[in-house]
């Protein structure tokens, strides 16, 4: 049920300029023949050139029309690292960059090239006032839960009215769950964590009262019979109206995809009347 979304463009082989050169500048003489500025230019250019032009082209527009800080780059790069080798590792790993000084610039670059697709992408992107109130729902309450994933709607309403006769949950999660890490301990996921979950899941899960079972649950996984064992508020919470600000911030971040980034990285580079001038480059940036 975990969900991935990796929106930065990583670099194809380090950062380096293709920059214009004179034929027959010699960089590297030897018996057995010399290397130009041409040779060498026209090898990067082949192996690396269409995905760093690109991403040149990017940095361009993007830094044209949105800024971001050295603190939001390093609070993106901790995320991303804290995503990738969790809250226990990130730190380390990050030490380990930091000790590195071109893996780390080569990283901080990629994150500011993330920061500034995201804000894009999030640019005039709306937001209901359904979506806000369920992410509250989200940030406030603490929801213990297990499950019960099959394949098609008729096992999962099996399934159900199984639960509905007094059947136990844990024994019809080991005998019917294609979830086969939870399966074994009667469908337990323990605390749900929201954004490891994929849309439809966590909005049914977060809606459900403590011992409360679902009705079947679609997802690009299967259909889901979901119990909610324990549900707590949390503590010390804000008001929806302090929150809001912060809500929309999360909502829009939910609802980025790889389609809706590239749909607004198009839409700039048409914008900005992008003129290619090395013929081998003339339809990098052409639309179907």
């Amino acid at each position: 049920m975990k969900k991935k979304l990796l929106l930065t463009i990583t670099l194809a082989a380090g950062v380096f300029a293709l920059s214009a050169c004179n034929n027959g500048d010699v960089i590297v003489e030897s018996k057995a023949g010399d290397i130009t500025k041409e040779e060498f230019y026209e090898v990067l250019k082949d192996r690396y050139g269409e995905a760093t032009l690109q991403e040149l082209v990017y940095k361009k527009v993007l830094s044209d029309k949105y800024e971001v800080t050295d603190e939001e780059i390093e609070e993106y790069l901790v995320n991303f690292l804290k995503s990738y080798y969790g809250e226990d590792s990130y730190e380390t790993v990050l030490e380990q960059l930091k000790a590195n000084t071109d893996q780390y610039n080569s990283m901080i670059q990629s994150a500011e090239l993330g920061l500034l697709q995201e804000k894009a992408a999030m640019d005039g992107m709306e937001v209901s006032e359904e979506e806000l109130k369920q992410q509250y729902n989200y940030e406030t309450k603490t929801v213990t839960a297990r499950h019960i994933l099959v394949n098609d709607e008729e096992t999962a309403q099996e399934v159900l009215d199984k639960l509905n006769n007094g059947e136990k949950f844990e024994d019809l999660a080991k005998e019917y769950s294609q979830d086969t890490a939870s399966a074994e301990n009667g469908g337990d996921l323990g605390v749900l964590d929201p954004a490891n979950l994929v849309s439809e899941f966590k909005a049914a899960a977060f809606e459900l009262k403590e011992g409360e079972i679902s009705e079947p649950i679609e997802t690009e996984y299967g259909f889901h019979i979901i119990q909610a064992t324990k549900v707590e508020q949390k503590e010390d919470v804000q008001s929806y109206e302090d929150m809001k600000k912060e809500l929309i911030e999360k909502v829009k971040q939910s609802k980025l995809t790889n389609d809706v980034v590239q749909g607004a990285l198009d839409k700039l580079v048409d914008n900005a009347d992008i003129k290619i001038n090395d013929s081998d480059f003339k339809d990098l940036f052409k639309q179907e």
